[in-house]
Formats: C-alpha cells, structure tokens, sequence
C-alpha cells in the first residue's frame, strides 16, 4: 500500500510503497478515506518536539475509511461499514478501559505516535477503536471527530460540566480550540466569548457563533477584559492556549462554582499562584486530555441532529502525494485553515 512515512531524524514525510500489516483475529482492515493533520503532526514531523515510539512511521490520527475486512474473532463491525477510528490507543483490559475511560489507561498512546497511523491507503485495527460512521456524515467531518472535535468535547461536556445558559470563554481558537467554541455554542444558549492573538483564528470563532471575539494581543488584562465582556463573570473557562499568564489573570473573572478546565500545552511550565477567590468562589480547575469511548457517538449525534455545526472546519481535502505541502500550509497559517484533510 501507498504511504507516509516518518524516519528518524527527518522534518518531511516519505510517500513510498510499505506491506500492508497481516490481519488478526480481532481486528479490521480499513481503507482510509480521508485523515486530518493536526498541530501535533507539525510538532511531530516539521519541529521534531514530539517522537514516535518507533521508526520508521506512519503518522496519521484523524482517520475514517469504509470497512473491507474483519477478523474472525469481530462481532460487532462488518465489511462494507463506514467507520471513524478512534485517535487513542490503550490497553483495553484495566479498570479505567473497562469503565469506558481510555484516556485514564496508564498505556495511552495515539495512533501515527505509538503505532502506525492512516496517513496511508489501509490501516489494521482492533475492533473496539472503530465507531460507526452514517452515511450522512462525510468521511472529511468524520474523521476529525475522532481528535479535533472529541478533545475539545471531552474538555467542555464532560470535564467542564458545562450547563445550558453558561458563559462560555475559550482561550486559544486554533485546531482544538474552534471546536471548543463550535460546541459550546452547540449545547449553551448563554454568551460564548472566544480569545486568541491570530485574528485568522478569531475571524472563525467568530463564522462559528462566538458571541465576542477578544485579541489578546490588545490586552493587558484578561481577567478583567473577561469580566467586562461577560457583564459580571464566566461560568466555564477551557483553555486551548497553554500560556498561565491568561489562565491565573481570568481566575478572577471566574463565577462562583465556575469550572476552569486545561486543555492546551505550552512551552513554559503550567504552573500558578492560587489566589484566594479559588477557594472562596469554589471553583474547580480541572485538566483534560483526549477523550473517552462516550465522545464519538455522542458527536455523531449531535452532527445527525444539526446541532453540530462543522461547515467551515475542512479547509481543503488533498492527496496524499501532497501531505508535506500541507503540512507547510498549516505551519504558516496560509488560507488561515482549520483542518487540512488528506485522502489516499
């Protein structure tokens, strides 16, 4: 099969022909339709942050396809499904993963980190990573559920507790963070208040409901940019940025019983002072990371209900023989892009 290969030391992807890997008794082949490019991918191949657990690699975590064949042992998916394959690897067989919280398993990975990705024309996997797609939902908007769209819904749904009628603000309107502001204007009627330093960004928050959109770079509190902008405070706060500058600063702007829920990873420590408000206002400052089995069809839902709005999130959809070139685009921002999609 025709793929994308990472080697070791190298900033730029090799399209070359790899055997396809044999099929086992619980797993499924699937013949990938399209694969999103996420930011991490950029820290992966082009900046050289991250690593593989091994290499060569085939990155790739954002994935659906159409089902071609399944293992003897597999009861549940069947030839010829559409399907979205879950970004998160784990062990399966602890508590956390029997409980349906993968992303607590002490042996999380992410597919195209850990094992091979679908930046390719196949990819074999176990049953249990694979959710049924309907044929309404494109294969281009199903498979960033499976990380651009969970993770932020992790964060906010199911970390944040989010309640209709919350204020809402998102710091940070990148690959993540617009869909933070997507779905918080999907299950809010209260005000949504998107904040990032990249008016592209902020240009899409905005197409995507947010109520205001706040430049940081023309701020110097944020907390109390924060408070004004709310007429009295913030309900649910979900950082995408990273940056504890504007994380401690709208503490203060937070409600009583507000949640605060981390999301993004910067290149400076998360670390912070905790002011008395915390403790007075009882708030809840919670970390998120990935998503769980309940995320994906819950989404799937919401898309099948109109409730999920995600016309503007695919930028473009290219081959794969173009995947460098895209991940170039998405490094310099060029046509200010949400998500990149590649189809084999």
């Amino acid at each position: 099969m025709k793929a994308a290969v990472l080697e070791s030391g190298k900033r730029n992807l090799i399209i070359k022909e790899v055997p396809i890997p044999q099929l086992g008794p619980d797993q499924v082949k699937v013949r990938i339709k399209a694969c999103g490019i996420c930011g991490s991918d950029l820290h992966l191949v082009l900046h050289g942050t991250l690593k593989c657990k091994h290499y060569p690699q085939i990155p790739g975590h954002e994935a659906s396809g159409l089902v071609e064949e399944v293992g003897e042992k597999v009861t549940r998916i069947k030839k010829g499904d559409r399907v979205v394959i879950a970004a998160g690897t784990s062990c399966g067989v602890c508590a956390h993963c029997l409980a349906g919280r993968e992303n607590l398993c002490k042996e999380i990975g992410v597919f195209g980190f850990d094992r091979e990705g679908s930046f390719a024309e196949y990819n074999i996997v176990e049953e249990r990573y694979l959710y049924p797609l309907p044929d309404s939902v494109p294969y281009e908007q199903g498979a960033i559920l499976a990380d651009a769209v969970s993770t932020p819904y992790n964060a906010i749904k199911f970390r944040g507790k989010i309640q209709d009628g919350d204020t809402v603000a998102v710091f940070g309107c990148g690959g993540l963070g617009i869909h933070g502001v997507v779905i918080a204007r999907a299950l809010t009627k209260g005000k949504v208040i998107a904040l990032d330093v990249d008016r592209g960004a902020l240009e899409n928050a905005a197409a995507y409901g947010a109520d205001e959109v706040v430049n940081l770079r023309d701020v110097k509190n944020p907390g109390k940019t924060l408070k004004e902008i709310s007429k009295g405070g913030v309900d649910l706060l979900a950082d995408f940025s990273g940056r504890m500058t504007n994380i401690e600063e709208s503490l203060r702007a937070m409600n009583p019983g507000g949640r605060m829920v981390l999301v993004g990873i910067g290149r400076d420590p998360l670390k912070f002072s905790i002011p008395f408000s915390i403790i007075e206002k009882q708030i809840t400052v919670a970390g998120s990371y990935g998503s769980d089995r309940r995320a994906i069809p819950e989404l799937i839902d919401l898309y099948v209900q109109g409730k999920l709005n995600l016309s503007r999130s695919i930028t473009d959809v290219r081959k794969l023989e173009d995947i460098n070139e895209s991940l170039q685009d998405l490094e310099d921002r060029k046509g200010n892009p949400i998500r990149f999609v590649i189809s084999p």
